[in-house]
């Protein structure tokens, strides 16, 4: 027992490299490995080179630094064989890179005969991001000329998780009222919306810019006449805004919203007395909605 512990440690302090890694395969497996793959016509160096061994679910990336810190390789190795057979294969290729790197090192034959072929180091190609999607609903405050109350519901998709993406919003207000006259009158315009978005994302929180065009149902209603009408109207109009969300889960995220809209058309109201028109008042073609919410889907990963 006394032997071999002497014998390890005689090992381990005479390898080139320093090895860290606390996992499988451990750095001392791997320093006693490469004390007997290598051999040195001069006294150990006082500041060895250090290598890193970091083990995914299926790969073993190893890389090598100079005792400054500078990178001299790296390679990514199959991380599917067993412990000991994962640290003999890092040690053949640590062992490769110090006999090229520093001359005194010369590689013991039996190992040459036994390493792989010198191949480019292996990067793993990037993760694509998986596509984000929600379902949201949420409270509004509108400011079309008076303010009002209301709610959304909608529904963005984003097919890379950020960057580009399509909004779908529906928004209807409590009814407002205007003046007409010496009268009075309701009205409330409803909405959807069909948006492109941009997304970006930090660590769960997310921020959307957004626009689009933006369909509105008026419906109008007299108050105080003899005889109180009702009318409603359809137009086309265009949506701007911003939106930041955060999401608590995976899946759930609370969020709040931002923006204006405008209608071209000018719609107007108006009242009529013995069935001449004397009366009129237009409708507000612009405003701005604060809506505050919650939405279901799922989020983006971070990167």
């Amino acid at each position: 027992m006394i032997a071999a512990a002497g014998l390890f440690v005689f090992a381990v302090a005479t390898s080139p490299v320093r090895v860290v890694n606390d996992g499988c395969p451990s750095g001392a497996d791997v320093e006693l490995a490469l004390a007997s793959m290598l051999t040195s016509s001069r006294a150990p160096p006082t500041s060895r080179d250090v290598a890193k061994l970091e083990r995914g679910p299926d790969r073993l990336r190893v890389e090598l630094a100079d005792p400054e810190g500078i990178v001299i390789a790296e390679r990514t190795l199959d991380g599917g064989a067993s412990c000991a057979e994962l640290g003999r294969m890092a040690a053949i290729v640590i062992a490769s890179w110090e006999s090229d790197v520093h001359p005194e090192f010369a590689r013991q034959p039996a190992e040459i005969v036994r390493s792989e072929p010198s191949r480019a180091p292996e990067r793993p190609a990037p993760a694509r991001s998986a596509a984000a999607y929600d379902v949201a609903a949420g409270v509004t405050f509108g400011q079309a000329d008076t303010p009002a109350a209301g709610a959304s519901i909608g529904a963005a998709w984003f097919p890379r998780g950020v960057g580009l993406g399509l909004w779908i919003l529906g928004v209807g207000d409590l009814a407002r009222t205007i003046a007409v006259g010496a009268h009075e009158a309701r009205w409330r315009r409803w909405t959807a919306s069909l948006e492109l978005a941009r997304r970006w994302e930090r660590r769960g929180f997310m921020l959307d810019g957004h626009g689009g065009l933006i369909l509105g149902w008026l419906a109008t209603e007299g108050i105080d006449y003899t005889q109180n009408r009702a009318d409603s109207t359809v137009s086309l109009g265009g949506t701007a805004g911003i939106r930041t969300a955060w999401w608590v889960s995976r899946h759930a995220a609370v969020w709040i919203d931002l923006r204006g809209f405008y209608f071209p058309r000018q719609d107007s109201l108006y009242g009529s007395l013995a069935g001449a028109t004397v009366e009129e008042a237009s409708v507000p073609s612009w405003g701005g909605i604060v809506s505050v919410g919650a939405a279901l889907g799922r989020a983006p990963l971070s990167r």
